[in-house]
């Protein structure tokens, strides 16, 4: 019997170093485990707000307005703390 792969909710910030543009997204993480693997290993794949499957976001990141691959990805968090004159 194999049971519902688990999944999980991360979002991140990416700035992108080419024209500057920041913006945030959230993925479902799903978890599995390889019925056919003796050591159990475990997989995971990235699912955008629509719901498509894609590479993770942290290896593949590509500016949403000028297309440039030159994107920095931290969390949300982070992101904000960039922006902070204060901090």
């Amino acid at each position: 019997m194999t049971s519902e792969p688990g999944a999980v909710s991360e979002t991140f910030a990416f700035a992108c170093r080419n024209c500057g543009h920041t913006w945030e997204a959230t993925f479902e993480v799903m978890f599995f485990t390889d019925p056919t693997d003796a050591a159990g290993l475990h997989t995971q794949e990235y699912v955008d707000e629509d719901g498509v499957a894609i590479r993770s976001p942290l290896a593949d990141a590509v500016c949403t307005r000028c297309g440039s691959r030159r994107v920095r990805v931290t969390t949300p968090d982070a992101g904000r703390a960039a922006h902070d004159p204060a901090g």
